[in-house]
């Protein structure tokens, strides 16, 4: 009987572990990865307000190979250049468990970013590994750069829908001898894929705005690291912090795919930056940003964008009116003359009378007396109230 009962208690036990949440098992650490070994897709879950990873943060397109294990394991060694199985190298190692790990596409030789085996990089998003998990130079560097050893990682197969969609590849040309040995990706200033896309613009990708802690998914284009919203989304996004920037009514030049647009708000006139793609306009939100006043960063680590609403100054009274308000006077310098009573109060006149109001009625050397008097009493004001503030 007690056999039985610990059988049925060691039961309970697995089948309750087998469904654990995954934030389980890296909990402290910013992330959790998930790899679908049947989409070929590895999954970047952030944590939610109650510190589980349940919230989606980025995908990548990837090759995993038939030897690429399932499970769940924890992240350890890194390497900027990593050797591989086959003589080849890779950049941004992440070691999963055991010869598995996180890479970009293999290289010829080692420290040569010149020397990309191009034809694996085609195959992205297809089953065609050694094993390890292929991912861009760019993905393979965010991983490296952003999840610390010991980072969880979940390896399954799965034909469910994906939380987020990754972007596509470039497909390289094999014809074109200066840049088939390049990845597309490689932040690398020699890279001469820079030139090239930096003409194009790009297709739309999933970005996360949070607007004073609010966040919401739009489809953006990222061009030049500047990210543009649609006219619905930008209301949408910017509807958050009560703000309406003012945007053109249409835009007469379809045929230009990027161009500028000028907005008047108010008595001040905004250019806007646009793009053009698939017949939609899309606005640059820190030009939308700019015109509401509102504050705009990113958050590298979260891969999200923070807006909040603008920060609305409290003006500080000018000297005069300070020297009212010290004084006991209306605010509007109504007379009696808060200059010509402490003139009074201090021996320097007899009368108010005596305080010239006008420069032309006074003479040269009145002018000259006030003027020097005025300097120094309004910086003995001004550091009186500094003090008493």
């Amino acid at each position: 009987m007690q056999k039985r009962i610990l059988s049925l208690l060691l039961a309970w036990c697995v089948l309750v572990g087998a469904a654990l949440p995954k934030m389980v098992f890296a909990a402290g650490l910013p992330y959790f990865l998930e790899v679908n070994l049947t989409q070929n897709v590895v999954t970047v879950y952030g944590q939610d307000a109650q510190g589980q990873y349940v919230k989606p943060v980025k995908s990548f397109l990837c090759s995993v190979g038939s030897s690429t294990p399932t499970g769940t394991f924890q992240t350890s060694d890194k390497y900027v250049w990593r050797a591989l199985y086959g003589d080849v190298y890779g950049q941004y190692a992440t070691r999963i468990t055991g010869d598995i790990l996180f890479h970009s596409v293999p290289y010829l030789r080692m420290y040569d970013k010149g020397s990309l085996q191009y034809q694996e990089y085609n195959l992205l998003g297809q089953s065609v590994s050694m094993g390890c998990v292929r991912l861009t130079v760019e993905d393979a560097k965010w991983i490296y750069d952003h999840c610390p050893s010991g980072t969880s990682v979940r390896i399954v197969h799965s034909d469910a829908k994906l939380p987020l969609t990754p972007k596509k590849t470039e497909i390289i040309d094999a014809n074109q001898l200066d840049t088939r040995g390049w990845d597309p990706t490689d932040p690398d200033a020699s890279n001469p894929w820079h030139a090239i896309l930096a003409q194009r613009i790009p297709s739309p990708e999933t970005v996360t705005i949070c607007c004073d802690g609010k966040c919401m998914e739009v489809q953006a284009l990222n061009h030049h690291g500047s990210y543009h919203l649609r006219r619905k989304d930008a209301k949408k996004v910017f509807d958050q912090l009560d703000q309406k920037p003012v945007l053109p009514i249409a835009i007469v030049n379809m045929n230009k795919q990027e161009n500028v647009v000028q907005v008047k708000k108010g008595d001040q006139v905004w250019k806007i930056r646009y793009l053009i793609y698939e017949n939609e306009v899309y606005y640059q939100l820190r030009d939308l940003a700019d015109q509401t006043g509102s504050n705009i960063m990113w958050d590298d680590a979260k891969g999200e964008i923070l807006l909040t609403a603008p920060v609305v100054k409290e003006e500080k009274p000018s000297l005069y009116k300070r020297i009212c308000m010290k004084l006991g006077f209306q605010e509007d310098g109504k007379k009696p003359d808060p200059i010509g009573w402490l003139m009074l109060r201090l021996g320097l006149v007899e009368t108010l009378e005596e305080v010239p109001q006008e420069e032309e009625q006074a003479s040269d050397q009145e002018v000259k007396e006030k003027k020097g008097f005025l300097e120094r009493l309004s910086e003995w004001i001004y550091q009186w109230t500094e003090r008493e503030e």
